[in-house]
């Protein structure tokens, strides 16, 4: 069997302590440790990603399951929302109302500013709402969401969930424009 030619590469002394470290942990060699992390590299890179991309998309799907977000069929979870609408529309519309209550209440918890991180998590999280944006003054509170794929009853049922968050963050909700493809929310600061 032929052996593979070994080669020097320089990296910063941290990193190299660091993955020392790791490889000691994990009970492998440096070498064997490094030249996974290079397999891993060009794999991701055959699926079109780099390694960061890789890792964060990884974060985004473990920080979703953490927040208790699911994954499920666009066209199942729209259609469901279709016939939660059609019977029991206040039933519906008052489900996701408490959904974005109690998540809203994560945020209040768990961060400095939850608006910022509520906004970030929706953007991350909700892929079929490719435009997403919530803007603050010191009293106000604009949401937009724009989606060809929001049907009118999904884009009711998507306001309850904002306008529930919005509420437990502390704003009475002033105005909302819901249609087909289109939320906009607009609250005012409580006090």
């Amino acid at each position: 069997m032929k052996s593979e030619k070994r080669r020097t590469f320089v990296a910063r002394e941290g990193l190299l302590t660091q993955m020392n470290d790791l490889a000691k942990k994990s009970g492998r060699s440096m070498y064997d440790a490094i030249n996974e992390i290079f397999e891993m590299a060009l794999k991701a890179n055959e699926e079109g990603l780099n390694l960061r991309e890789a890792v964060e998309e990884r974060g985004l799907i473990k920080n979703a399951r953490e927040k208790g977000f699911i994954m499920g069929l666009e066209n199942l979870w729209l259609d469901m929302a279709e016939i939660a609408c059609n019977n029991s529309r206040e039933e519906a519309l008052r489900a996701w109302n408490d959904a974005g209550i109690w998540l809203a209440k994560r945020y209040l918890a768990d961060d400095d500013d939850p608006i910022k991180a509520f906004s970030k998590d929706v953007k991350k999280f909700f892929w079929n709402v490719p435009d997403f944006e919530i803007s603050t003054t010191k009293s106000e509170i604009t949401v937009r969401a724009l989606s060809p794929k929001f049907t009118e009853s999904y884009a009711s049922l998507f306001s309850a969930f904002i306008e529930g968050a919005l509420e437990a963050m502390d704003f009475d909700i002033e105005s909302r424009e819901v249609s087909n493809g289109s939320v906009r929310i607009t609250g005012l600061r409580k006090g």
